[in-house]
């Protein structure tokens, strides 16, 4: 460690020792420099200059506690040498300048300047007074050293509250760092978790509807409930396997983009899966198919899959329409279901479903709003609508296609022109 930062570390543990020791050493230069040759002649080496000398450093003790009177000791030692002796001796300077250097470093230059002119005012009043031989030079010198201390007091002041702030930005940027790094990974486990929630939703409900539908076919049909079994088994499979990867995200040492997972490529057969189990669900897509961004590519497909989970768990045998709308820069989705009676009572009005519990709602609207889209979840009449819009970058002219249907619509809705899809603004990131 430094001399400068122990006596800095001193200084702050010690206030009252460091302005002691202060005290004592310019206390033992002011006697020295009053033996300094004066105007070519000796310097004073009188007792009672030495003395006065002391005297004035001892005001020293209290530049910390009570610095304004560190000034006016000093200052009057200085004016009582000038009106016993007569002469210029600039040593008798040196206390009252590490005085106002002290106020200068702790106060603002206003206030410094003030203490440092009323200082510099009794010095020169009393040169006037009683030195009528001395020369210019020797008043600019007597109260030089004053403004000298006061400018150096000022200047370490400067340089400490630039270290200050220096410090603090340091502080507020590694706190802004330990913060982000802080969201990041509960972004990242609010990923992992709603990876995980679709996953286990998605299959346990096919699961449950072929465990249904074979439990109903075991004796009449067994070869094809022989056959859902086998499908449960790769269902289970696969759900193990997904939820097993995800997981594995956990024990990475950092946070890592992780790849690519299910996309609408994959929709067909995930469409096709509830179909098996006996669910009623019709796919029609309009536009130019195009590969999407990662990031929408697998929201559009957990939107779709999220949708269907709900519409088959919570109104089982109502069909089921989705919708899909490729635009030049956004991609529409719409799922929409049949409402049980009860359902259909509580929604009338064409109440919003945002409200609606369970943690499938909350993390589609997360995953929509984290690429940019928009998401709308509502009763319309009978039916309950999942509406999404998510960026998709580029575009060509649109055509029809259905994929794996024949039905353009909703099969059961009234009113309704075949092959219609609601409007979305275009969203933006």
């Amino acid at each position: 460690m430094d001399l400068d930062e122990r006596w800095v570390r001193f200084a702050r543990r010690r206030p009252l020792s460091s302005s002691v020791v202060v005290a004592g050493l310019v206390a033992v230069g002011t006697v020295l420099a009053l033996r300094v040759v004066q105007r070519g002649g000796p310097g004073d080496t009188s007792l009672e200059a030495a003395l006065l000398g002391v005297a004035a450093s001892a005001f020293l003790v209290a530049k910390n506690r009570a610095p304004l009177v560190s000034v006016a000791g000093t200052t009057a030692g200085a004016v009582i040498y000038i009106v016993a002796t007569g002469s210029f001796n600039s040593a008798m300077s040196l206390p009252p300048a590490i005085a106002l250097y002290t106020i200068a470093s702790r106060y603002p230059m206003r206030r410094a300047m003030t203490v440092t002119a009323a200082a510099a005012g009794a010095l020169l009043a009393a040169s006037f007074i009683w030195g009528d031989d001395w020369l210019p030079v020797e008043r600019i010198g007597a109260v030089g050293w004053l403004f000298l201390g006061m400018c150096v007091g000022a200047l370490g002041r400067a340089r400490n509250g630039y270290l200050e702030a220096m410090k603090a930005r340091a502080e507020a940027a590694e706190s802004q760092r330990e913060v982000e790094a802080a969201q990041a990974v509960l972004a990242e486990r609010m990923r992992i978790a709603r990876d995980i929630h679709d996953a286990v939703a998605h299959h346990l409900t096919a699961i449950n509807l072929q465990i249904g539908t074979a439990r109903r076919l075991v004796h009449a049909r067994p070869e094809v409930a022989e056959q859902m079994l086998a499908q449960m088994h790769d269902i289970a499979g696969a759900a193990l396997s997904e939820v097993k990867a995800t997981v594995g995200m956990l024990r990475r040492d950092s946070l890592t983009v992780p790849e690519p997972g299910a996309g609408m490529s994959s929709m067909p057969g995930m469409v096709e899966v509830y179909r098996n189990a006996g669910a009623s669900v019709v796919v029609t897509v309009s536009g130019e198919e195009r590969p999407l961004p990662d990031d929408v590519d697998q929201v559009a497909y957990r939107v779709i899959q999220e949708s269907l989970t709900n519409a088959v768990r919570h109104a089982p045998g109502t069909p089921v329409a989705v919708r899909c709308r490729y635009d030049d820069d956004a991609v529409a989705i719409v799922v929409e279901n049949r409402l049980r009676p009860d359902d259909a009572r509580a929604g009338e009005g064409g109440r919003d479903a945002r409200d609606l519990p369970g943690l499938g709602m909350i993390g589609m609207r997360e995953r929509v709003v984290a690429v940019g889209g928009t998401l709308d979840v509502r009763w319309v009449d009978d039916l309950f609508v999942v509406d999404a819009a998510l960026p998709a970058g580029g575009g060509s002219a649109d055509r029809e296609a259905t994929v794996r249907g024949d039905v353009d619509d909703h099969p059961d809705r009234p009113g309704r022109r075949s092959g219609s899809v609601p409007q979305h603004p275009a969203p933006t990131r």
